[in-house]
C-alpha cells in the first residue's frame, strides 16, 4: 500500500463522471490533446454521457469509432485540498486511482498533485 500526500488541490470539472460497464459499446472521439495524457480517448455511452476512458480498457470496433469496454469502470475524479493523505490504488496514464485516509472517498487524480510519503 502506497501513501501518498497532495502538493496541491484538485477539483473535477466533470459532475456527473461517465460509469461504464465490462461488455458495453461506447462511440469514440478524440483522444487527449495533452501529450502526458496521451493514452486517454473521449468515450460516449448509449445515454449520451461522456468521459475520458484509457485507451487500455477498450477494443476498438468498426475503424475505430465504437469501442467495447473491456473492464467496468468510473471516471469519478477526487477532489481534495492540499496536504490530504491518500492510498494510491493503481496509476494509469498519468493519472492515479486513489482512496483518501479521512473518508475512504476514492476517485482519479493526476498525478503531478501528489507525492510519495
Amino acid at each position: 500500500m502506497e501513501i501518498w500526500k497532495s502538493i496541491s488541490s484538485h477539483t473535477s470539472e466533470y459532475e456527473n463522471p461517465i460509469k461504464l460497464l465490462k461488455g458495453e459499446i461506447v462511440k469514440l472521439g478524440n483522444r487527449a490533446p495533452e501529450e502526458n495524457w496521451k493514452d486517454w480517448i473521449w468515450a460516449e455511452n448509449d445515454k449520451e454521457q461522456g468521459g475520458w476512458v484509457p485507451i487500455q480498457i477498450i477494443e476498438n470496433l468498426e475503424s475505430n469509432k465504437q469501442g467495447l469496454i473491456l473492464e467496468d469502470y468510473s471516471a469519478k475524479e477526487l477532489n481534495i485540498d492540499k496536504d490530504e493523505i491518500v492510498v494510491k490504488v493503481k496509476s494509469l496514464n498519468g493519472w492515479s486511482w486513489c482512496r483518501k485516509i479521512k473518508d475512504n472517498d476514492e476517485g482519479w487524480i493526476p498525478d503531478e498533485v501528489i507525492d510519495m510519503q
